[in-house]
């Protein structure tokens, strides 16, 4: 009943943020967003915490104090049922350490001064460099460096990464390994927006093809996470005049998600199915605009609208 959380959050922040969900109707597509990226939940720990909160209030709603949930073995429920009682609460979250938070100021202070970018295999240390980075105002040139440092410092960060994971194709879900790659996905992305604002072209496809290295290789099991990538870095590289290459870059989706359509013949998808065959329908729609319909390519766009269109109306 427990899950592990991205660096920064909190099981309070993550009770609270459902609370609030549920309260405003929030629509579950977007709720299984954040859960998923912001606080690095898989998909399947994302359902559990939606469960176990809401759980939790059921609990406070009976009056009976024996229906506490167990603070160790349940915490989103103990959690959320003691919010909802009016009880106290710590907040858990662990933010980078005073010694990470220096060493990543030493490198943001290093790209100050305009000296070559250097990099960390600390992830906290890498995550903070993001976050100083993005956040920062400082005039073009500078602000230039200091993107180049996270940027840097990320994929450094996820090689690291990378390399402790060995053999093993890609982390676990849930695992230590699994939220970092999340977060870093996340902070690849924040630093490739700062580039595409300047506008950057070619920093911008850069980055996309980092968090694509991030994604398929540390999160390469999620097809949902995998399909973003792709078609971000596809759609990047068509904007950059490149459709045949873009066209070529989605064509392993084609490949490796049309099992999908096997799966889902005869019951509706769901949540991060529904997703991974939303973006197998985008890369058959790119390569179908770039390079024409086939009857192979019109079957498979064709079953594709067919069984998300059951996923409507499930």
């Amino acid at each position: 009943m427990t899950v592990r959380l991205a660096r920064g959050t909190s099981t309070r922040a993550l009770v609270s943020y459902l609370r609030a969900a549920d309260e405003s109707g929030a629509r579950r597509r977007d709720v299984l967003a954040v859960l998923t990226e912001h606080f690095a939940l898989p998909f399947d720990d994302a359902r559990l915490a939606m469960d176990r909160v809401a759980g939790g209030v059921t609990r406070a709603a009976s009056g009976n104090r024996a229906n506490e949930p167990d603070p160790v073995k349940d915490p989103l429920a103990w959690t959320s049922y003691r919010i909802e009682l009016g009880l106290p609460v710590d907040d858990d979250a662990l933010g980078p350490s005073a010694e990470e938070r220096a060493s990543a100021e030493a490198l943001v202070e290093r790209a100050r001064r305009g000296e070559p970018t250097h990099g960390t295999e600390d992830v906290a240390v890498a995550l903070e460099v993001a976050r100083l980075a993005v956040a920062s105002q400082e005039p073009g040139r500078t602000r230039f460096h200091l993107l180049l440092e996270a940027a840097t410092s990320i994929s450094v960060a996820a090689e690291a990464c990378i390399d402790r994971l060995g053999q093993r194709p890609c982390a676990p879900e849930g695992s230590q390994e699994w939220v970092d790659g999340v977060a870093l996905a996340a902070a690849a992305r924040q630093v490739t927006a700062k580039f595409a604002a300047q506008p950057d072209a070619q920093r911008e496809e850069r980055g996309l093809g980092l968090v694509g290295r991030i994604v398929t290789r540390m999160l390469g099991q999620c097809h949902a996470f995998v399909g973003r990538a792709m078609i971000e870095s596809a759609r990047c590289i068509r904007r950059n005049g490149d459709p045949d290459r873009a066209a070529t870059h989605v064509e392993p989706v084609l490949a490796d998600f049309e099992f999908l359509l096997d799966r889902f013949q005869d019951e509706p998808p769901f949540d991060e199915d529904v997703i991974a065959l939303e973006y197998l329908l985008a890369a058959a729609e790119l390569v179908i605009e770039v390079r024409g319909i086939s009857t192979e390519l019109e079957g498979l766009r064709d079953r594709t609208k067919q069984v998300l269109a059951r996923a409507s109306t499930a």
